[in-house]
C-alpha cells in the first residue's frame, strides 16, 4: 500500500542494532557533548514583529533510542497546557498522543502563561521527540491578548503571523504533515495553511446556533451577545484567509454537525465529524465505581457555568412542569457563574424553590459524588460546542437530556437520553418535562438507558477509540496529499 511505503520513507531514525560501526561512534561523542549544550536556545526572529522561542527535548533523554519515529508533525496548539483544562488540555493531549510515533513541533502562544505552566513541566518530566515553539507578538500589541474583547482579534492576528514562522521552520525541518489543533472553531484562519503540506484541520466547532424562538426570550444584553457572535462568524466564513483555510485542508474534522455542514460551506475537500475529546481509558474504572442509580424520588442534575447559553433556565422550567405531578423530586444545580441570580429568580417563580437546589461551584470529586446520587442529567444548552459534562454523565450510567443542537446531540441516543427538538421554548420545555416523567415512572427504562448509556461511551467516546481514528487521518491525509493532482510524492 501507498501508506505503508510512505511510512517507511518517513522512518529517519534507526534502533541501535541496524547502526554501523562509524555511526554508534559518532552518537557515543554525541552523547558526551550534550550535557555541555545549552538547555534552552534561541532562534533570533525573522522579523521584529515575531519572537519565537524554542525548546529542545530534555539533554538526557537524548542519548537513548526512542521507537520508531514514522513522521516530524507540527501542530497549531496556540492554546495549550499540560493540565485537563478545556482546549489546553486537549491541545496536550494531542500532543501526547502523536508522540507515540511521531517527532512532533507544537507551536504555543506565548501568552496567557501558557509558556510560564509548560515550561517547568517540562524540565521535570521531559518528552522526547517533543519540541515547543511558543510565538508571540510584538509587545505593542500584548494588551489585545489580555483582553476578552479583543482576545479573538490577537488570536487571529497571531495566526496570521505564524504563516512566515512556519515556512522557516519547515525550511530547516521539513515536517511530513501539519495539524491545527486549538483554538478550535471552525471560523478562525489556521496559519498551517501556508505549508503545501497534508494538513488536518480540526476537530473545530462552534457553528451552534440556537433557533429565533430561543434567542427572542432572553434579556437584550444576551440578544446582543447572540447577534455579535452570528455577525462575526457569518463575516469571517467570508474572508479569504478562512477559505483557504479550508481548500488548503486534507481533512477537516468538524464536532457536530452543525460544524460539518459549514467547513462543507467553507469549501473543505473532505469532511469528517470525531469529537473534540473522549474519557481517558484510565478513568473509565472512576465512572464504574460510581453508584449504581439510586431508589427514591427522581433526582435531576445540571453542572456546569451559571451562563446563559448553558440554558439552565429551560431545565429549572421543565423540572417545574415535571415536579408537580412528582412529589419529592429535586433539581441540583452544580456551579456558579454571572447567571446564577437570574436562574435564583426563575426558581422562585416556579413555586418549587425548596426543591431546586443550587449547590455552588463544587471541586471535582463533590461533582462525582452528586453525579452518583442522581439519576438523570438536565442539560439543554443553546449552542454547547461539546460538552464533556454530557460524556461524563453518560460514562456514570446517567441518561442525558439536551437540546437536538451541537455537541450534546451528537453523544445523545434515544437508547441513552433524549435530544427534544429545538423548535420553540415552550415545545422543548414540555418535551424534557415529558422525558423526566417517563424516567420517574419506568425505572425499568431508566435502569435499561443507564447500561446503554456506559456502552455507548466504551464503543465510542474513549481516548483510546477517538486516537486511533486520528491516527487513521493521518495516515489518511499523507496518502491523499501524494495524489494530487502533478505531485509524484506527498513530501516537499
Amino acid at each position: 500500500m501507498i501508506v505503508a511505503r510512505r511510512r517507511a520513507d518517513l522512518i529517519h531514525r534507526r534502533p541501535p542494532g541496524s547502526l554501523t560501526r562509524p555511526t554508534r561512534a559518532r552518537a557515543a561523542r554525541r552523547a558526551k557533548l550534550l550535557p555541555l549544550l545549552p538547555r534552552i536556545w534561541y532562534i533570533a526572529p525573522a522579523l521584529n514583529v515575531e519572537h519565537t522561542r524554542i525548546l529542545p527535548p530534555a539533554v538526557h533523554s537524548l542519548p537513548e533510542w526512542p521507537r520508531r519515529i514514522l513522521m516530524k508533525i507540527l501542530l497549531s496548539t496556540y492554546s495549550c497546557f499540560p493540565g485537563e483544562t478545556s482546549e489546553p488540555g486537549n491541545a496536550w493531549r494531542a500532543i501526547n498522543e502523536a508522540l507515540r510515533e511521531h517527532e512532533v513541533w507544537a507551536v504555543i502562544a506565548d501568552a496567557h502563561q501558557y509558556r510560564e505552566l509548560t515550561e517547568p513541566v517540562l524540565r521535570q518530566h521531559p518528552l522526547p521527540n517533543f519540541h515547543p515553539v511558543f510565538h508571540r507578538l510584538p509587545s505593542a500589541v500584548q494588551w489585545l491578548s489580555k483582553r476578552p474583547a479583543t482576545a479573538s482579534i490577537y488570536y487571529h492576528l497571531w495566526q496570521e503571523s505564524l504563516r512566515r514562522r512556519v515556512r522557516e521552520l519547515h525550511a530547516r525541518v521539513k515536517f511530513d504533515l501539519v495539524h491545527h489543533v486549538t483554538y478550535a472553531r471552525y471560523w478562525s484562519p489556521s496559519g498551517l495553511r501556508a505549508l503545501d503540506l497534508p494538513f488536518i484541520w480540526g476537530p473545530v466547532g462552534a457553528a451552534e446556533s440556537p433557533p429565533r424562538a430561543f434567542v427572542r426570550e432572553l434579556a437584550p444584553r444576551h440578544q446582543a451577545t447572540e447577534a455579535v457572535r452570528d455577525g462575526i462568524r457569518h463575516f469571517s466564513e467570508r474572508t479569504a484567509s478562512l477559505r483557504e483555510t479550508a481548500r488548503a485542508a486534507s481533512l477537516a474534522i468538524g464536532i457536530t454537525r452543525e460544524s460539518c455542514a459549514a467547513l462543507t460551506r467553507l469549501g473543505a475537500r473532505r469532511v469528517e465529524q470525531m469529537p473534540q475529546t473522549a474519557i481517558p481509558d484510565a478513568r473509565l474504572a472512576d465512572f464504574a465505581a460510581l453508584p449504581s442509580l439510586p431508589p427514591g424520588p427522581l433526582r435531576v442534575l445540571c453542572i456546569g457555568r451559571l451562563l446563559y447559553w448553558k440554558g439552565f433556565y429551560l431545565a429549572i422550567r421543565a423540572f417545574a412542569e415535571f415536579a408537580r405531578t412528582s412529589p419529592g423530586a429535586e433539581l441540583w444545580v452544580a456551579g456558579d457563574g454571572p447567571f446564577r441570580a437570574e436562574l435564583e429568580q426563575a426558581a422562585a417563580r416556579t413555586g418549587l424553590a425548596a426543591r431546586i437546589k443550587f449547590l455552588g461551584g463544587l471541586p471535582h470529586t463533590e461533582v462525582m459524588a452528586r453525579l452518583g446520587q442522581s439519576h438523570v442529567l438536565l442539560h439543554p444548552a443553546l449552542h454547547e460546542g461539546f460538552g464533556n459534562v454530557c460524556l461524563e454523565a453518560l460514562a456514570a450510567g446517567r441518561p442525558v437530556a439536551c437540546l437536538d443542537i451541537g455537541g450534546p446531540a451528537t453523544q445523545v441516543t434515544p437508547e441513552t437520553g433524549f435530544a427534544a427538538p429545538a423548535t420553540n421554548p415552550a415545545e422543548a420545555v414540555t418535551a424534557l418535562a415529558g422525558f423526566l416523567q417517563r424516567l420517574d415512572r419506568d425505572r425499568g427504562l431508566l435502569a435499561t438507558m443507564s447500561t446503554a448509556a456506559r456502552a455507548r461511551v466504551e464503543q465510542h467516546f474513549t481516548m483510546r477509540v477517538v486516537n486511533a481514528r486520528m491516527r487513521d487521518f493521518y495516515a489518511q491525509a499523507v496518502e491523499q496529499h501524494a495524489r494530487r493532482p502533478g505531485r509524484e510524492s506527498g513530501r516537499d
